[in-house]
């Protein structure tokens, strides 16, 4: 039976409605994918743009005088007797004054072992500014949060401030190119002389011995003239063992920090001339305080150590009745010794915008002017705005009653970075290289085989 006209006219417009409306449903989708996908394309570019801002262009949160923002401030000088007095100056001066018009407060926090930190971080608690040491920096940048000053400060408020710094400062806290920290409280190692001694001797201070063959030669001279010894450097004091490699060609890591590099020929060279004044007599044993002590008390002739020590071992001077000197990191021959630096960098973690306003307002404070003319007429480190120290507005007149200081200024010109250890095992690999120096200074071990074996270790522990 064939199905009447109205059946077929109806079943044609029913598919035609339904061809129509699946075209429709199917242009609705299109119409929604390319939305989506512009959608998308306008969420991709902006969070380049905000990449883009937070790399090179941070914003910083606004700061409220009325409602000051707290950071806290880790601080190993803090805890240190020498230097907890002008640590807390510096703290106290910027709270009254940048502190207190800007609306931050700064909190310190003593750090004796230097390992506080790392557990109140752990522990969830504010960590914003720490004191950090060189060498294991690359761990806490890893695991602890810590951040590059390029990534959020500002670019041209950071380039206006770093103005001044000595570049060479500039570059020690860097790792794969940013700044993980800016250089603190440092300093390079230089040798503290007793000039009574030196004159009992029959040697001039004013005319300091220049090459390790004239420290021994000096050394000896003294201890035979006077009974006391004439030299001490501690094979513990890992950074100024870097300068003493480094001075000799040799090198600690490989420039890739891919690698220890201390088993070449003129690192051994370098730690065996170390061994020879050491078992001739003509280095004092002893560790890093009891050399110190020795030196203050007035019974040894030279002693290699930062400007931290200067403040005292002028005091001790001028208790004893002796006069101060001072001399360059020996050399080896004729070429110019190459120091390294002792110290610390700032490294920061703050948690939100406003924390990071606040951190950077401490921070210009502290590594500015003001912070460095506390910190070395103060605490003893060097100026790292070189240009202090010859404005009579802030370290001229401290630095022509203290000639010592000029003595480090001239070496920040040559000054290399202490080792960073690469990846998380770097306090692991501190300890390796310090240990096997000590071990190559003071027992009858070879030298190559105690160095080789430290390296081959350390490589072993590599990211």
């Amino acid at each position: 039976m064939r199905p009447s006209v109205r059946g077929s006219k109806t079943t044609a417009s029913n598919k035609y409605f339904h061809t129509v409306g699946v075209l429709l449903i199917m242009k609705r989708m299109a119409k929604g994918a390319l939305a989506l996908m512009a959608m998308s394309s306008m969420v991709w570019l902006s969070a380049c743009g905000s990449a883009s801002k937070s790399a090179g262009a941070a914003e910083l949160g606004a700061l409220d005088p009325a409602n000051p923002t707290k950071i806290t401030f880790y601080s190993y000088s803090l805890a240190y007797p020498t230097m907890k007095a002008g640590m807390e100056q510096l703290i106290k001066e910027f709270n009254d004054t940048v502190g207190k018009e800007k609306g931050v407060v700064v909190e310190g926090v003593a750090d004796s072992t230097m390992q506080q930190y790392k557990a109140d971080i752990s522990a969830g608690k504010e960590v914003d500014v720490v004191q950090h040491t060189f060498s294991t920096l690359d761990s806490s940048r890893l695991s602890l949060g810590f951040k590059a000053y390029e990534d959020i400060f500002p670019k041209d408020q950071l380039d206006e401030h770093l103005k001044g710094i000595s570049p060479n400062a500039l570059e020690l806290g860097k790792i794969d190119g940013k700044m993980y920290g800016l250089a603190f409280t440092f300093s390079t190692p230089i040798v503290f002389i007793n000039g009574k001694l030196f004159e009992e001797a029959g040697l001039d201070p004013a005319k300091p011995p220049k090459t390790w063959d004239e420290i021994k030669a000096a050394s000896l001279q003294i201890k035979a003239k006077t009974g006391k010894d004439g030299f001490g450097l501690t094979p513990s004091n890992g950074w100024i063992t870097e300068g003493l490699i480094l001075s000799n060609g040799g090198q600690v890591l490989a420039k890739d920090r891919k690698s220890a590099d201390f088993g070449s020929d003129a690192s051994i060279a370098a730690i065996q001339m170390w061994k020879d004044l050491y078992h001739n007599g003509a280095s004092a044993p002893g560790t890093e305080n009891e050399l110190a002590e020795q030196f203050m008390a007035g019974n040894l002739g030279m002693y290699v150590s930062s400007t931290a020590l200067h403040s005292g071992a002028k005091k001790a001077a001028d208790a004893g009745g002796w006069k101060l000197y001072g001399a360059a990191l020996p050399q080896f021959g004729d070429t110019p010794s190459v120091p390294v630096n002792s110290g610390s960098v700032l490294a920061v973690r703050p948690d939100s915008a406003v924390k990071t306003a606040a951190v950077w307002e401490f921070i210009k404070f502290v590594t500015g002017d003001r912070g460095y003319t506390i910190i070395t007429s103060q605490i003893g480190y060097l100026p790292l705005r070189t240009g202090l120290a010859d404005d009579p507005n802030g370290l001229k007149d401290f630095v022509e009653q203290n000639p010592l200081y000029k003595i480090n200024l001239d070496q920040l010109t040559r000054i290399q970075p202490v080792a960073i250890w690469p990846g998380d095992n770097a306090t692991e690999m501190a300890k390796v290289f310090t240990d096997a120096i000590v071990k190559s200074v003071m027992s009858d071990d070879d030298v190559k085989t105690t160095l080789t074996t430290a390296q081959n270790e350390i490589n072993g522990m590599m990211p």
